[in-house]
């Protein structure tokens, strides 16, 4: 069994931390946080409900590691991504084969968008989201916090401060041709025909993504081979070194993977 460790933030929702980790049966806990003006009221609200959360893990998990994270702000994106790099330098060098979950359920926005920068720089790491099952109040009363005496839709900010301009970094994306392609080969597969090579190579030609040379450096290899070799080579094998179309699949045309999935539809759509 993998060594499993579950990231999470805890502002002012239990569940939402805890049933995850216990769902994933966490060996290992990371639970961000932060006090921005200790001894208020406020504060306590805060610091109660990460004692509940913490109280729940160990009712279900008495043998796990919850390890606090409350120097930094959780609002401060750049500080948590620097954060979170630097607790999973620290994971990898002592649990290199740990199986990594991180929870994009909790905490404030900037937590959230940290942890999708910190996953693509680290692809091991897993994400995952909690889908609220039951509120603890009743519609009625859900639906009364979202409007004003005057029967107003307000939401839960009544006031807000001027906005703050949010740092921001330039990531590369997956490499386009590869993405374009596998979108190809998946739309064969839903139309339920098969991508053999000669097919791919004539609709990636068609589509301008073919860029493979048909000089064979002198070999004795005809130019259809020579092309489903480039195509197997360049294409297929890397999908699956990706982890974009299943590696063990036995089938000849393999399907596509969740992950290989969610590229071809979040990158370079048609």
């Amino acid at each position: 069994m993998p060594y499993v460790i579950v990231i999470s933030c805890v502002t002012t929702e239990t569940v939402m931390v805890s049933s995850p980790s216990i769902f994933y049966k966490a060996d290992e806990i990371h639970l961000f946080r932060y006090t921005r003006d200790p001894g208020t009221a406020r504060a306590k609200l805060y610091e109660d409900h990460y004692r509940s959360v913490c109280n729940q893990i160990r009712d279900s998990l008495p043998d796990c590691k919850i390890t606090e994270h409350s120097d930094d702000p959780v609002y401060d994106l750049p500080r948590m991504v620097r954060g979170l790099s630097i607790l999973y330098s620290q994971i990898m060098k002592e649990h290199p084969d740990a199986e990594v979950h991180a929870n994009l359920s909790s905490g404030p926005s900037e937590f959230i968008a940290s942890l999708g920068i910190f996953a693509f720089l680290n692809p091991d790491v897993k994400l995952f989201k909690v889908p609220t099952k039951r509120y603890t109040v009743d519609a009625e009363e859900f639906m009364l916090l979202h409007y004003d005496e005057k029967g107003e839709a307000v939401g839960l900010s009544r006031e807000v401060y001027e906005p703050k301009p949010v740092p921001t970094v330039t990531l590369d994306g997956p490499d386009e041709v590869l993405v374009r392609s596998l979108r190809i080969y998946g739309q064969l597969l839903d139309k339920g025909e098969e991508p053999t090579g000669p097919a791919m190579v004539s609709l990636l030609e068609e589509k301008g993504l073919w860029i493979c040379s048909r000089k064979n450096s002198g070999k004795r290899c005809g130019e259809h081979t020579l092309d489903r070799n480039n195509y197997y080579r360049n294409y297929a094998n890397i999908w699956k070194m990706l982890g974009w179309i299943e590696d063990k699949d036995l089938r000849e045309y393999p399907p596509l993977t969740e992950e290989g999935k969610a590229v071809i539809e979040m990158f370079y759509p048609e």
